[in-house]
């Protein structure tokens, strides 16, 4: 007869995900993952796998929660200007709050060597050609709704925005929150 489950395997994924976001996969151990979240070894291994296998799914589970809700607004038929902005607002707002910023869970993962192992650096992949995606399809919306200079490349800014993105996590680890802040304003005043 199985064991009966002694935790919410969801619960476990959001605290394992927090850690790993916090402190990056190479720094957290297994012994920091059982004692966040309360869960034995065995429990993890049975529900999650490794450590690895446990990161994996906590990245889809971020990619499926955090980012839905950062990229999704902007994935829509009728998204333009006013939801590339509100996206960078969000960046913005964690800047700005009591806590100290702790970037994006894959764009942190991004920055570390395990982006060698070809499972993670698939999903890092994935989560950069989405992002480009979803500032592609705004853009090309602002450009019908007459939201951009005529003659704008839409294709030039997604990448342009994904670099200001990126280069945003740089920035919160070396800079105060009102230059990050100016950062951004300078970049999006380039749309407009």
């Amino acid at each position: 007869m199985a064991r009966p489950r002694e935790f919410e395997p969801n619960e476990a994924l959001n605290q394992a995900m927090f850690l790993f976001w916090q402190k990056g996969y190479e720094e957290t151990a297994m012994a920091d993952l059982v004692a966040a979240t309360g869960v034995s070894r065995y429990g993890f291994y049975t529900e999650f796998g490794d450590k690895h296998d446990l990161f994996l799914k906590c990245i889809d589970h971020y990619a499926n929660t955090a980012i839905e809700t950062m990229l999704s607004p902007m994935e829509s038929d009728t998204s333009g200007l006013p939801q590339i902005r509100a996206y960078f607002d969000q960046l913005l707002a964690a800047v700005q709050s009591d806590q100290p910023p702790m970037g994006c869970l894959i764009g942190n993962t991004a920055f570390s060597a395990v982006t060698g192992d070809a499972a993670i650096a698939s999903r890092v992949e994935h989560h950069y050609g989405r992002m480009r995606s979803a500032f592609l399809n705004a853009l090309q919306n602002a450009a019908q709704q007459g939201q951009l200079a005529a003659g704008e490349d839409t294709d030039i800014l997604a990448d342009y925005l994904v670099g200001v993105a990126v280069g945003y996590l740089a920035c919160i680890r070396s800079m105060e929150a009102t230059a990050v802040q100016r950062y951004i304003e300078v970049a999006l005043a380039r749309l407009g």
